[in-house]
């Protein structure tokens, strides 16, 4: 029988409730969420699952100690507390992440190397061997966060944010989190059954997340490992028989992904393949201007270009994509991110609106119901 522990799953705002259901699918217990965070309790094996099949959740965070600072030596000392010796080796290395809301540190950099300082002096006090500080690359990774006197530090499980799933190569200029875009999926209530276009694709991310969604590949099956796995604790049988454990979807159906760059949909093709989708994923070079409804497909989901300022042409660009949604795809949902002001252009009326962010830029997840015809959703 395993012990049962307090985990912490990080996420992006608005994300919080698809993240919290796909807890309580994977079994976890007293789910409750926070702000950007869902908190719940469950033993080793889940939190090796949460990490490897988790579409929405940034990081899986093992709070060690929380505790009350009033000064800067109380948080040395409260660190020092902890048995780091039970978690990790003096011959290994460590990094501390650390958010801080407190006016006693200057900044988190401080507050990282007053707790670095009490794990290394624990450990020289104990086998009077010191671990290394390596911040690129640790072998452990460990969170502070602290919020005017609450404070807790964490064992990050995760290691790199999960949304590094693995598949994507090179570098393009805006592309969307693979968290935030299988976020926009779970909230958009598209469920894998039915296919999906992306008229606005770029480097695929939505397209990819899509296909991973309904062939159900799990984001662990291509990335390459995680911090739980340098932990002293770690028990390579339970996350081997985790990653055994494969049963994708034969679908009948098509993922659709067109952009208007050549440049963009070669860099798609890269990442659907790395992804083990290209067989069910279908990416055309198209301009959104002249691109008609695919016969098969009345699910659309896009991010169309925005940025933090209105800049010349982006209204007009946003009226075209409302007419061209009027007039060309009858009997069709979209679902849309931007920013409020971009989405005024668009001249069409939605059904819900959900605030979710895009990196720092506030924006708006819309879903517009198109009719056939002229026939318009009653008040």
């Amino acid at each position: 029988m395993q012990d049962n522990y307090r985990f912490v799953a990080t996420t992006y705002a608005g994300l919080e409730s698809v993240l919290a259901e796909e807890l309580i699918t994977l079994g976890a217990d007293e789910v409750e969420q926070g702000r950007r965070s869902v908190y719940f309790s469950g033993d080793l094996e889940l939190m090796y699952r949460a990490n490897y099949a988790m579409r929405t959740a940034l990081k899986i965070l093992m709070p060690l100690r929380t505790f009350r600072i009033k000064r800067v030596d109380d948080l040395y000392h409260q660190v020092s507390k902890v048995r780091w010796e039970d978690y990790f080796d003096a011959n290994q290395t460590f990094a501390v992440q650390s958010k801080v809301f407190n006016e006693l540190f200057r900044n988190s950099m401080f507050a990282s190397l007053k707790a670095k300082d009490a794990i290394v002096d624990r450990f020289r006090r104990i086998s009077g061997q010191r671990p290394s500080i390596n911040t690129s690359q640790p072998d452990i990774l460990i969170n502070l966060h602290i919020s005017n006197e609450e404070c807790s530090i964490s064992l990050d499980s995760s290691g790199e944010s999960l949304h590094k799933r693995g598949y994507r190569i090179g570098n393009h200029e805006a592309p969307i989190s693979e968290v935030l875009a299988a976020g926009m999926l779970k909230l958009s209530g598209w469920n894998g059954d039915e296919s999906l276009t992306d008229p606005m694709c770029g480097s695929g991310t939505i397209v990819i997340e899509a296909a991973m969604l309904a062939k159900n590949i799990l984001p662990g099956e291509i990335r390459q490992g995680y911090g739980f796995q340098k932990w002293k604790n770690y028990n390579e049988a339970i996350f081997r028989n985790i990653k055994d454990q494969k049963d994708h979807n034969q679908l009948g159906f098509k993922i659709y992904g067109s952009d208007i760059s050549r440049q963009n949909i070669d860099m798609a093709y890269k990442n659907a393949e790395k992804a083990n989708v290209l067989d069910v994923v279908q990416l055309d070079i198209a301009d959104f201007r002249t691109l008609e409804k695919k016969d098969d497909s009345s699910f659309l989901l896009f991010n169309p270009p925005y940025g933090e300022r209105i800049k010349a042409g982006d209204q007009a660009f946003y009226a075209m994509v409302g007419e061209r949604l009027k007039h060309h795809y009858p009997n069709t949902t979209a679902w849309m991110i931007s920013t409020n002001e971009c989405l005024k252009s668009i001249g069409l009326r939605p059904e819900v609106k959900i605030p979710l962010y895009n990196g720092s830029l506030a924006c708006s997840f819309r879903e517009y119901k198109l009719y056939k015809g002229s026939k318009k959703p009653s008040d």
